[in-house]
């Protein structure tokens, strides 16, 4: 991966060059005295950031702002100003650039604010080089994974989209079956006939029936005209059967026929409807273990599991986790027209070390509730991350809301809490004060209060740290 290009716009010389001594060894640089020429070299090469004061002569710091901007918005600017301004700050925030920095500034700020946004960006170049490889190999973009187990999850699904095969999709809740279902229908050749998706779960079971094969005028009361169901909604086309272990015992038995014969009548009638239909079905449960307990038909089950693809949980892809918060960030900030800087690097150390027992789904809905209640302009950080997440003792949080004194509950709550940090930080009092906000003899005082030990090495928890980039 090429260096990433800085474009220094200072119109003092000497400031230009410390710059650019400061900033060599990490990247590539380009110096320009003025906003006319930072515009020219903007135009002529890819640039990945301007460091731009504010004060320039011919044309001012926010006039070359709004003129890149508008070239490129893509384009990453910091603004670099003597000026003290809060104002000044928040109008180059919403003119579009990255961060407002104060001269005299101390070189690890600069470095640190610049590796903030060339990490987000090595990280957002990779989110779209995978989702276009995996469109280029799977026709479908809203699949993100760089891990081994997905990678032979995608080449199945393209392998087996050729054929007409019936698929069962087995993984945990959240794990993304219907996008993969969704993916073998659009590499196949009915990619322009109806896909249907059913929830068998949702539908109560005394509705399953007519829901799948429709009915006659008359069937049953209430039955004014005749109804189409959902394998002839999807004749010529796919349908998906979501939750497929929840259907009825005598379902199973007319589903199976649909298999076989391709064939079925409505609830209420006699005629014969032949459809083509592929069938895809999903599961978040052991169908073999239905089938021992005699809730699921063994010979459905084969006949579902002609082709079997299992997804693998997010807690055994957490390579996948950098990944999909910079795309569910990219999504929901557009969703909510909102401007996040990003997210700091201990707040991704938080989220990789989180099993996600909701997987994907769960990922994504945190990831939406984090850009709903961010500021605009700010940049989510590890305070922001909820308790749950941070705080991962299920035991201790059960037994916590059990307390009914509210004083031991602050106080089990508390110790927890300092001793997660602690963990975080390998026991660093003086780093773990500072995440919390509190002076370290504050920290020492409370330890103290609550009895909090320091852990053997072996017995506290192993926490990876998870780079932005280079994964």
């Amino acid at each position: 991966m090429r260096r990433p290009i800085l474009l220094i716009v200072d119109d003092e010389p000497a400031v230009r060059e410390t710059l650019e001594i400061i900033l060599g060894d990490y990247y590539e640089t380009v110096s320009v005295s003025n906003g006319i020429e930072a515009l020219e070299v903007v135009k002529s090469m890819p640039i990945d950031l301007v460091l731009m004061d504010i004060n320039l002569p011919h044309m001012d710091g926010f006039k070359s702002l709004q003129k890149i901007k508008e070239f490129d918005d893509e384009i990453g600017v910091v603004v670099v100003s003597a000026i003290d301004s809060a104002q000044k700050a928040v109008q180059a925030l919403n003119m579009g650039a990255y961060d407002y920095i104060t001269k005299p500034f101390e070189t690890e700020d600069l470095l640190s604010t610049i590796k903030r946004y060339t990490d987000r960006l090595n990280l957002k170049r990779e989110v779209v080089f995978l989702r276009e490889e995996l469109q280029n190999r799977l026709g479908y973009g809203d699949i993100i994974s760089k891990t081994a187990s997905m990678q032979k999850v995608f080449d199945l699904v393209k392998r087996v989209s050729r054929t007409s095969a019936s698929v069962l999709i087995t993984g945990e809740s959240g794990t993304g079956k219907e996008l993969i279902a969704r993916a073998i229908q659009e590499l196949s050749d009915r990619r322009d006939s109806p896909f249907v998706a059913v929830n068998c779960g949702a539908v109560p079971s005394e509705l399953m029936e007519s829901e799948l094969f429709g009915y006659e005028k008359g069937a049953f009361t209430g039955a004014h005209a005749t109804k189409i169901g959902k394998f002839e909604y999807a004749d010529g086309g796919t349908i998906f059967l979501d939750e497929v272990a929840t259907l009825p015992m005598h379902l199973q038995a007319k589903f199976l026929r649909v298999l076989q014969e391709k064939s079925f009548e409505r609830v209420g009638g006699n005629k014969e409807i032949k459809v083509d239909i592929r069938v895809l079905a999903a599961t978040n449960i052991n169908l073999e273990e239905a089938v021992k307990n005699g809730t699921f038909r063994e010979d459905l089950y084969y006949r579902l599991k002609v082709v079997p693809i299992e997804l693998p949980p997010l807690r055994e892809r957490k390579e996948d986790i950098p990944l999909l918060v910079e795309y569910f960030l990219e999504r929901h900030c557009k969703k909510c027209n909102k401007n996040i800087k990003g997210i700091s690097r201990s707040a991704i150390d938080a989220l990789v070390a989180y099993p996600w027992p909701g997987n994907v789904r769960e990922l994504e809905n945190l990831i939406e509730r984090l850009v709903v209640l961010a500021k605009d302009g700010s940049e989510i950080t590890y305070e922001d991350i909820p308790v749950e997440i941070v705080c991962q003792d299920s035991d201790f949080l059960r037994s916590a809301y059990e307390i009914e004194d509210y004083r031991k509950a602050c106080k089990t709550f508390e110790r927890h809490y300092i001793i997660s940090v602690l963990n975080k930080t390998n026991w660093n009092r003086s780093e773990a004060a500072e995440i919390m906000k509190i002076h370290r003899n504050t920290l020492l005082y409370k330890m103290k209060e609550l009895g909090i030990e320091e852990l053997p090495q072996a017995q506290r928890p192993k926490l990876r740290m998870w780079a932005l980039q280079g994964h």
